[in-house]
């Protein structure tokens, strides 16, 4: 249920997204609701996938995105990935550094929710994705949204930020 919920979350913020997307972390780019992410961003000028597997546009590491300049992407998508990620707090640095000022960075992140896709170093509070966003990626909050799961115990924790 937390996938539908959350889809439905995702494409109503997406939806006014423009410019250039990164989606970081992309994999096959299902919904597993039988659509593509890369179709949630209608306003978007193009989307790109990545991956540190083959079979997206990039292959790159998200801990270390040298290969993208500064303030290439207008928008950064990431979901599922940061739990996989031995340093998240690298991960999300390097997504602000190639995020165009303004832009905002959509990301998905487990809290409670079951082991998958190994390895799967993490599980993220509210508190904890707020931390390292504004403190870490320096980057500002707009919402972090909760996804099923009983009260302060979200499955899955959605959050909109935006670079200054």
């Amino acid at each position: 249920m937390s996938r539908i919920r959350g889809n439905a979350l995702l494409r109503s913020w997406c939806l006014l997204v423009t410019g250039n997307v990164l989606s970081v972390g992309s994999g096959n780019d299902r919904d597993r609701e039988g659509r593509r992410y890369r179709d949630y961003f209608v306003a978007a000028s193009s989307y790109t996938t990545s991956d540190v597997r083959p079979g997206c546009d990039l292959v790159i590491d998200a801990r270390n995105m040298e290969a993208i300049a500064a303030g290439a992407y207008d928008a950064i998508f990431c979901h599922s990935v940061l739990e996989h990620v031995d340093e998240p707090w690298s991960a999300l640095r390097e997504m602000a550094r190639v995020l165009a000022p303004g832009g905002p960075l959509i990301l998905g992140v487990p809290f409670q929710y079951r082991i998958h896709s190994v390895p799967d170093f993490w599980r993220f509070t509210e508190f904890g994705v707020r931390h390292m966003l504004t403190a870490v990626a320096g980057l500002t909050v707009e919402e972090i949204v909760g996804v099923d799961g009983a009260p302060n115990h979200a499955a899955v924790y959605w959050a909109r930020a935006r670079k200054p």
